[in-house]
Parts: structure tokens; C-alpha cells; sequence
């Protein structure tokens, strides 16, 4: 496979041809934002729109998408990057649940982590005033998971996950625009035989929206816990 040679903030890096810019980043320990990635994934999902670079004689792409060419030149930290970096994370917490304190991945949440890194505060964007606020109810129709509608970011690792897992995924996306949410299957009979209950989907969440059956918490932490 032939290498190409990009720079990438003053960094020459070698990234082999067809590599997305992102990859090629963060495999030379690069950071660039990201919420929706997947190393694994053969097609990038792009929904999180944080990954935003500039390539000189470009401009802006997403860089979970945009493959490497030989000569390229990367910014990962001009002014209009990280003003659209904070706009995209601000869209995504518009409708985001931000009662922290009371979350079960209160500091362990991605969401947290890029707040810090993007200078952004965790609380309802003024720029999206008028947005509805009433919380969505739980979806306890699995009988593994919860989804909390609330505190999802339509990331869509779990769905990508359980896909690659079980050959078909028993969580997946409905509805569009503002009214876009995940439903988990109402087949229950059908969950019941394809779900191998591995919690891959709960691992792989970058917020609070997924989280195991009351019953079988004491479980999964009893595993993870070695």
C-alpha cells in the first residue's frame, strides 16, 4: 500500500493511501474532536460534525471522511475550526438532559470531557433558544437496556455495534429531524434470541443514554469490576 506524506499543525505524518485525515491524526497522537467515530467501522458515520479541519486549497471538511492525498496540509486549530467545532457541540447539547449531577456517567462522560476541551459550558445554548425542553420517556422495551432519549447525542456507535455483533441491529435510528431518536426493538421474542446481553451497546455510549436493566446492574458492575 503506498504511504503518503501529510502535514498535519507543522507535523509531517505518514498515513497509508485511503486513509481518512482523522485516523491519521490521532494514530500520530494528533487530537482532533470526535463523538460518532469508530476505527473499526469500514464507513464513517460523520454525524457528530466535530472532526472539523482545514486543508490548505480546500477548506473545511469533516476529517472522519476526507481521505489523505500526498502534500496535504492540515489545520486542526485555525479560528473558524474551533468556531464550528463549538456550534456542532452546541447542537448536539440542545436537547441534551444536563442535569449532570444526577447522571450515572457524571464524570465519565465524553460530553464532559469535549465540554472542557472545546471551552464550551454544559448548559442550553442561548443561540437555540425556543427548542423544546420537555423530557422524552424512557424507552424500557429491552428487557437488557434502557434508552434515555435525553442524554443521546444520535452518535450512532451502539447502532454500529449491535449490527456488527448480531448481524442485525436490535437498536436503530426512527423518525427525522428534531424528532430523530433510537428505538430498540419491540420484538421481544426476536431480542430475546439475538441479544446475547454482551453490553457492547452500553460500553460504546459516549453519554448516559444506554444503561443495563435495574435487574441486571448489580451484574455488569460485579463484571466490570474484574
Amino acid at each position: 500500500m503506498e504511504l503518503f506524506e501529510i502535514t498535519i499543525d507543522g507535523r509531517q505524518v505518514k498515513a497509508e493511501q485511503g486513509t481518512k485525515i482523522l485516523k491519521a491524526a490521532l494514530d500520530a497522537e494528533i487530537y482532533i474532536p470526535n463523538l460518532c467515530y469508530i476505527p473499526e467501522a469500514d464507513l464513517p458515520f460523520g454525524g457528530c460534525r466535530l472532526c472539523y479541519v482545514e486543508v490548505e486549497g480546500r477548506g473545511l471538511v469533516a476529517a472522519c471522511t476526507e481521505p489523505v492525498e500526498d502534500g496535504m496540509v492540515v489545520h486542526t486549530q485555525t479560528p473558524e475550526v474551533n468556531r464550528l467545532r463549538r456550534t456542532a457541540f452546541k447542537l448536539l447539547i440542545a436537547y441534551h438532559d444536563l442535569d449532570c449531577r444526577s447522571c450515572w456517567k457524571n464524570k465519565n462522560c465524553e460530553l464532559q470531557s469535549l465540554a472542557s476541551k472545546l471551552k464550551v459550558k454544559l448548559k442550553k445554548p442561548e443561540d437555540f433558544r425556543g427548542l423544546p425542553t420537555d423530557l422524552l420517556p424512557l424507552d424500557t422495551t429491552n428487557p437488557f437496556i434502557v434508552y434515555d432519549p435525553n442524554r443521546c447525542v444520535l452518535c450512532g456507535k451502539c447502532v454500529w455495534v449491535c449490527n456488527k455483533r448480531n448481524g442485525e441491529a436490535l437498536i436503530d435510528f426512527a423518525y427525522r429531524g428534531y424528532e430523530t431518536r433510537l428505538i430498540l426493538s419491540s420484538d421481544i421474542s426476536l431480542v430475546k434470541e439475538s441479544c446475547a446481553s454482551c453490553g457492547e451497546c452500553v460500553a460504546v455510549c459516549p453519554t448516559a443514554a444506554l444503561q443495563p436493566q435495574p435487574s441486571l446492574q448489580s451484574t455488569v458492575s460485579s463484571a466490570e469490576g474484574g
